[in-house]
């Protein structure tokens, strides 16, 4: 078989993106890197090729001649490519795969992106279990964990997803009344029980003490055991919560909920967990590479976004 003479597959990939978008923004939401990186990758194919796809228009893009009719073939060209793995996946990869992870994490971020994976796995029947119980893998049905804690797990294959991080969050409307951290002292606070842990546990008295507040006692404030009841709260503007970026990644990139001050207790991480000799089953090897994929991302955005990214973040001594 003869080589091809291919276009760098990166830029090909990120132009295909693009083309389907009609915006660099969207598409490197897609693809998890910045517009600029999108512009970059989709000048590089430009040279390469040595024509034009887009005029960059102020506000949007327009395709050119060129563009237009190199996009309706590549198009063709990554469906092929996506049918063809389709019918190989599905053909190794079918069953039931049983999830168990937090209550938090089940509701908040992972159940909204199932529908990926389920697409791309059709013959994969998957089930998810929200427990914040510790289960003991090798005399469950449970196929894999995704944990939260230390990484203390003992003979469990388990590798770091990504870390989790606490800062108080409430609508736009109210941080346009916080002025300096002390402004929280007089507001109407909402709080998350972090049942079974330890002293490690984030607190309000902990990160006003990161905010460079000196503060002995707090008086009450409602707490929650349900980090869906703290952001329902949050959103509905009854007060400013103390909440993983987990749970609220979603309502800070819709906009729906801001963080007021950019500081942030490190909190605990959370780890795929499966038994060692499961590791390379069709279906679990499946389902790690897809999580890490979004894992990779979910760390991209909270590395980069500005709606998310903390200047000043706090270590709790949690692993």
């Amino acid at each position: 078989m003869p080589r091809l003479k291919l276009p760098p597959l990166n830029a090909l990939h990120t132009f295909e993106v693009a083309a389907r978008h009609m915006s660099f923004k969207h598409a490197a939401d897609e693809l998890c890197i910045t517009p600029t990186a999108v512009s970059h990758r989709i000048r590089s194919l430009e040279d390469w090729l040595e024509i034009k796809l887009f005029n960059r228009l102020t506000r949007s893009l327009e395709f050119t001649k060129e563009g237009e009719a190199y996009a309706t073939r590549v198009n063709q060209a990554f469906e092929l490519i996506a049918v063809a793995s389709d019918d190989i996946r599905n053909t190794s990869e079918d069953g039931e795969l049983v999830i168990s992870t937090t209550m938090s994490l089940a509701s908040n971020w992972l159940t909204p992106k199932l529908l990926g994976f389920q697409t791309e796995f059709k013959n994969l029947q998957v089930k998810v279990e929200g427990s914040d119980s510790v289960l003991d893998l090798s005399r469950s049905n449970v196929d894999i964990a995704i944990r939260f804690g230390e990484g203390n797990y003992e003979d469990l294959h388990f590798d770091i997803l990504f870390k989790d991080y606490v800062t108080p969050v409430c609508t736009p409307e109210y941080a346009s009344k916080l002025l300096t951290p002390s402004d929280l002292l007089d507001a109407p606070r909402i709080d998350y029980h972090w049942a079974g842990f330890s002293e490690k546990d984030p607190s309000w008295n902990k990160w006003f003490k990161a905010a460079g507040l000196n503060v002995q006692d707090l008086s009450p404030v409602p707490t929650f055991s349900d980090e869906h009841m703290v952001l329902t709260l949050a959103k509905a503007g009854k007060g400013i919560a103390l909440i993983g970026t987990t749970a609220a990644a979603e309502y800070l990139i819709s906009g729906q909920l801001v963080r007021p001050f950019p500081i942030a207790l490190e909190n605990y991480t959370y780890y795929f967990t499966c038994l060692p000799q499961r590791l390379n089953s069709h279906k679990i090897s499946a389902f790690y590479k897809w999580l890490k994929n979004e894992a990779d991302c979910f760390n991209e955005l909270i590395e980069t976004d500005p709606r998310i990214k903390f200047e000043v973040i706090i270590s709790n001594g949690n692993g």
